[in-house]
């Protein structure tokens, strides 16, 4: 991924693109330069419901675009995402506003992927 900072475009960052996240979530270090558009406070957690599981997170619009080695990237897009507010997380890219936007290819036996618009 790649996102959009008031100074440009941030160099390419790993992601796990999440097939089972709703929404983008993004750690403290990456999202804090972005100039991110916070519209919430909220809260994540996993499959556990005990409360020591849940994780404080803002929820803003961030423009960003997904990139691979050889060059390519998708059109830039603004999306909203949750913006954590610790770096003990990783760069998760889930569907809501982003990857609903493309479909997803995975081929296992041949060890590759790729996205292309719908």
């Amino acid at each position: 991924m790649r996102f959009w900072a008031p100074n440009g475009w941030t160099e390419a960052e790993y992601a796990i693109l999440d097939t089972g996240a709703h929404t983008s979530l993004l750690p403290l270090s990456l999202w804090r330069g972005l100039g991110v558009q916070i519209i919430a406070d909220h809260f994540v957690r996993g499959l556990v419901p005990k409360k020591e599981c849940k994780i404080a997170v803002k929820v803003g619009w961030v423009k960003g675009k997904i990139v691979d080695k050889e060059g390519n990237s998708t059109p830039e897009t603004n999306f909203k995402a949750f913006l954590a507010l610790t770096d003990n997380i990783p760069l998760i890219v889930g569907f809501k506003d982003l990857l609903e936007k493309y479909r997803i290819n995975i081929d296992v036996t041949r060890d590759k992927a790729f996205i292309e618009r719908k």
